[in-house]
């Protein structure tokens, strides 16, 4: 039941990020490679600098609202290995600091997996994210990031997996 709760509020600031005539769409298109991965228990923390890069694809929808000097808005976020893919619901804010841009996002709840594995999924399982680019143009940025994943409903807060990252992104604002 508290997962179908989480899920209407999702849709509810998303529902209402579409309706706002001043929302503006965004497109975030990026090619990420994970150079440091872990996990952390209570009791460890296992964590690695990869040996091998892979590149992992990821793409973001959103409908922003500027709230001066920051943008807030809502989408969906698509991470995928190709043979495996997932979408789910995110909340995000991004903000300019000269040619940087610094973005924060918080996702989770529901999840729609396609590939090897096809379902949807409610879980308590969150995945905030972190990351700062340096745009070379209004489109085009490169920069770093980091991705965590929590699921409360498994474990306590004080275990996680995280995941740093290097990655180029293209930006679309088709509106």
């Amino acid at each position: 039941m508290k997962a179908k709760r989480r899920l209407l509020m999702v849709l509810v600031v998303m529902c209402g990020s579409v309706a706002h005539l001043t929302a503006e769409v965004q497109i975030d298109l990026g090619l990420n490679v994970p150079y440091y991965v872990g996990i952390t228990t209570e009791d460890d923390d296992l964590d690695a600098a990869l040996d091998w890069l892979f590149l992992l694809p990821d793409a973001k929808v959103a409908w922003f609202h500027a709230v001066k000097p920051v943008r807030l808005g809502g989408g969906l976020r698509l991470w995928t290995l190709v043979l495996q893919s997932v979408v789910y619901p995110t909340l995000a804010v991004e903000a300019d600091a000269g040619p940087f841009v610094l973005n924060a996002g918080a996702g989770g709840g529901m999840f729609l997996f396609f590939g090897l594995y096809s379902g949807l999924q409610t879980a308590g399982v969150f995945v905030p994210d972190l990351s700062v680019g340096y745009r070379f143009t209004e489109s085009f940025s490169l920069g770093a990031g980091a991705a965590f994943l929590f699921a409360p409903e498994v474990a306590d807060l004080s275990s996680f997996g995280y995941m740093g990252t290097l990655f180029a992104r293209y930006t679309i604002k088709p509106f």
